[in-house]
């Protein structure tokens, strides 16, 4: 009967957890040159049109400058183009993932980071790994051969006929590990 008399003893006071370590999203890192990005990454999609740009790349730029607020751009995307909620979905991670990406590039340059080595997420590298056109499968075969190389942080890159990052290309779910000078 321990056990029962245990159920009517006062709980003990929590302690109190030694805090952690957070890392803040300053607005500023969202540079003249991710927002250039942006604006051709939204220029580029083929269901967008014309009149919606102007009001898209200003949702989406406040989104990106709210941490990665991805259910405020994927709303905006139904209610402002009239977008279906998967496809608001899609394009809105693939527009923070770039951005996401092309930030992590441009602050490990101003920290002095020449090098990083491309890391394969494990993951196709794919939009919808289930139907893989024959450019995905190319796509995924070569950032799976790139997993583990080393690469100038600046430069991107060579696959698949092209220079680029990880975390740029459509579906990509690759990511980096910087190289410390030594």
């Amino acid at each position: 009967m321990p056990w029962f008399q245990n159920l009517f003893k006062p709980k003990p006071e929590p302690q109190s957890l030694p805090s952690m370590p957070t890392v803040k999203f300053g607005a500023s890192l969202v540079t003249k040159g991710v927002k250039a990005n942006l604006r051709r990454n939204i220029e580029s999609l083929p269901d967008l049109g014309k009149k919606h740009r102007r009001v898209v790349y200003n949702v989406a730029l406040r989104s990106i400058k709210a941490g990665r607020d991805l259910h405020m751009l994927a709303t905006a995307l139904v209610s402002i183009a009239g977008m279906s909620n998967g496809r608001a979905g899609e394009v809105a991670l693939s527009l923070h993932n770039k951005a996401t990406a092309e930030i992590e590039r441009d602050r490990s340059v101003s920290l002095g980071i020449t090098h990083a080595t491309w890391l394969y997420g494990n993951a196709p590298c794919m939009k919808n790994p289930f139907k893989p056109t024959d450019a995905e499968t190319r796509q995924d075969a070569a950032h799976k051969e790139a997993n583990g190389k080393r690469y100038e942080v600046r430069k991107g890159l060579f696959l698949d006929g092209k220079w680029t990052w990880p975390g740029m290309e459509e579906g990509c779910k690759c990511v980096s590990r910087i190289v410390l000078p030594e």
